[in-house]
């Protein structure tokens, strides 16, 4: 309790409360312990002086008992104890009925009752003569203002008059505590009780930001952080904390509009840190009835990265509340460029899980290939392997894109772009070597993804144009396509037209063309010359010729 009363305040009260509900329980076995005819007589006079409340004092014997029977001994709490040596090893102390029979053996039960729980303190007025005096005249007299009448309006406007007084520039740094002991006495009603109005209306709610001490709130909020006052007033609300340490939760309570709570990654912090799993439960159901807010579109990838800083359990609830929420994933895949397989499980389990489920686009797989290979990092291969079975066109399209791009890029712009930069970026040797590494993967399915045109048609033109090295350590990747030839079109119409309207300079294949092609190629294009021409000369007459012909 003492460790945490700084940092985690509210710890400390639940276990005071705690303590305070269960006394009247656990107490009741501390009569028997003290007054144990076992322990040396110094230790129990010692434990008489320190806890007199629950120790007894030795009454005369009663008449008419017999010398075996116990000695009952009635306490200043009228905890009534048996001195018999059993008593303290077989049985414990316990509640007995006010009017209790006599047992068999003619022993009585003892009845114990327990002096009540102090009541609370009644607050008294409050007391600002010790600091008032060190004010100067003018933080005085405003200072004693809020000490009169009960007027809020009117304690807020004067308030609103001492926030100026601290904004100028003649104000002396060092009556800041001195100001901070004063308000703190004064508002000290505002921290008692709760701060949500029972009955919640938005009339409700914004009368319960309208205390004095929520203008130092408001002042704050409508300062930009480069702004002098700024600073003055965050020391204001520090010298505060230290008075009441309630009012940062009075901060965020009045912080509760969406722009200051939306945005902030250290708030999230603060509750996903304090919430078990059942709480988080209810969070997420809250969420996606349209109760509840937590994140917001713009701001939701910046705070997801504060997070992966944050204990397991607390980031695993943050990514669990993000998904209860409608906000498309390729709002937050550019997290994929930050994340490391060994230090960041977390977050990348759980974009692992929610990507399987959904269509790839062009900017989740250009995130998903900018991951650096790795020999015991999966993820890629794994998410590409379920797309491949579930999206094998969209996929292909999608890669055949980024090898053609990537490979029309200079290479000493993608080895500046990749060397410059901390985050992964997307070069056209880690998408080969991803594809590579997908071909091994798939290398005993029947999947027949690399098969694809798209692909085929991609992993041609790379070939065709990249450096000897590249061609040499992926020739089992660009193998899969030597076979391929581009679909031919129908006949020409023309005999003219048919030499210039071959099918691969209309589409510009780069791909050489082999000896057997070129014969074959052109032992057909002399059967269509062959073809047209007999019966034209049969036309003539002049059948020698088609004779010679044949």
């Amino acid at each position: 309790m003492h460790h945490s009363m700084k940092p985690h305040p509210a710890i400390t009260a639940t276990l005071l409360d705690f303590m305070c509900r269960v006394s009247g329980e656990s107490l009741s076995h501390l009569a028997p312990l003290f007054d144990n005819p076992k322990l040396d007589r110094e230790l129990r006079s010692m434990l008489r002086e320190r806890f007199a409340e629950f120790c007894s004092s030795p009454s005369p014997p009663t008449e008419g008992r017999d010398e075996g029977e116990s000695v009952s001994l009635e306490m200043d709490n009228h905890v009534l104890l048996d001195k018999e040596d059993g008593c303290y090893d077989n049985t414990e102390a316990a509640f007995s009925d006010d009017e209790e029979e006599v047992n068999n053996k003619g022993n009585k039960k003892r009845e114990f009752r327990f002096h009540p729980i102090k009541e609370a303190v009644i607050e008294e007025p409050a007391d600002i003569t010790p600091y008032v005096d060190q004010l100067d005249d003018t933080m005085k007299e405003k200072v004693l203002q809020l000490q009169k009448g009960s007027d809020t309006e009117a304690h807020c406007e004067v308030m609103q008059e001492i926030v100026d007084l601290v904004l100028e520039e003649d104000f002396d740094s060092e009556q800041m505590s001195t100001l901070a002991s004063c308000l703190a006495e004064l508002f000290k009603g505002h921290f008692r009780g709760d701060v949500l109005p029972d009955d919640i209306t938005e009339e409700s709610l914004e009368e319960s930001v309208c205390k004095p001490v929520c203008l130092v709130f408001r002042n704050l909020c409508q300062m930009q952080e480069d702004n002098s006052g700024f600073s003055v007033l965050l020391e204001m609300l520090a010298e505060l904390y230290q008075k009441q340490p309630k009012i940062g939760y009075h901060l965020l309570y009045y912080l509760r509009f969406p722009d200051e709570t939306l945005r902030s990654g250290e708030l999230l912090n603060m509750i996903v840190a304090v919430i078990d799993s059942t709480q988080l439960q209810e969070l997420m159901c809250h969420v996606m009835i349209g109760n509840l807010v937590m994140f917001r579109k713009d701001s939701v990838l910046n705070i997801l990265i504060q997070s992966l800083e944050w204990e397991t359990f607390e980031q695993y609830s943050a990514w669990q509340l993000f998904l209860a929420h409608s906000i498309p994933l390729e709002t937050i895949i550019p997290i994929l460029q930050h994340l490391k397989y060994k230090e960041h499980p977390e977050a990348l389990s759980c974009l692992l899980l929610q990507l399987r489920r959904e269509k790839p686009s062009g900017e989740m797989v250009k995130m998903v290939l900018s991951r650096p290979c790795h020999p015991e990092d999966q993820f890629t291969t794994s998410i590409l392997r379920h797309w491949a079975a579930k999206h094998d066109d969209v996929l292909g399209e999608h890669i055949k894109a980024l090898l053609i791009k990537n490979n029309n890029m200079p290479r000493k712009r993608q080895s500046l772009r990749s060397s410059s930069s901390k985050l992964a970026q997307l070069t056209l040797e880690q998408i080969l070597e991803h594809m590579d590494n997908l071909r091994l993967n798939l290398s005993n399915t029947k999947n027949s993804f690399f098969t694809q045109t798209p692909i085929l048609q991609a992993l041609q033109h790379v070939q065709a144009s990249c450096d000897e090295a590249h061609k040499m350590r992926f020739s089992d990747l660009f193998s899969l396509a030597e076979e391929y030839e581009e679909p031919s079109s129908k006949p020409p119409k023309s005999r003219r037209k048919a030499p210039a309207s071959s099918p691969r300079s209309r589409k510009g294949t780069v791909t050489p063309v082999s000896n057997e092609e070129e014969s074959a190629s052109s032992s057909a294009s002399e059967e269509e010359d062959s073809k047209p021409k007999a019966p034209k000369r049969k036309r003539k007459g002049s059948s020698a010729v088609a004779s010679d012909s044949d």
